[in-house]
């Protein structure tokens, strides 16, 4: 994870991820730098990773599940549901995690296809 997403661990449990595990990882939001909880729900073998987000103001339910819809190559989908846990600061929640989103499957994508990445 750290290097397509940046997240550092710092309390990840042994199996992770697996439904009902609590882990901790240290990233950015925007400039600053925040402890990630991560509560993983539900975890489907190669299909499906979904997860309670939270970290600083940000409360993010994440769904990650691959899909195949030509049948050739597959397809990574993020279905991300942003809020903020500071009113009237959502506007700036989901604008932080949209960034932090493109960022992350861009490296990854370059991870994936052997490119060169230029991430840590």
């Amino acid at each position: 994870m750290t290097r397509w997403d940046g997240a550092v661990p710092i309390a990840v449990p042994e199996g992770y991820p697996a439904p009902g595990q609590y882990a901790r990882w240290r990233t950015r939001l925007g400039p600053l730098r925040v402890t990630l909880h991560d509560r993983v729900h539900t975890v489907v073998p190669h299909s499906r990773l979904a997860s309670t987000i939270d970290m600083g103001f940000v409360h993010i339910e994440e769904d990650y599940h691959l899909s195949s819809p030509s049948g050739h190559g597959v397809e990574l989908i993020s279905e991300n549901v942003v809020s903020s846990r500071v009113p009237g600061l959502g506007w700036l929640a989901v604008r932080s995690v949209r960034a932090g989103v493109a960022t992350s499957m861009e490296r990854l994508k370059e991870l994936c296809s052997g490119e060169p990445d230029d991430a840590p």
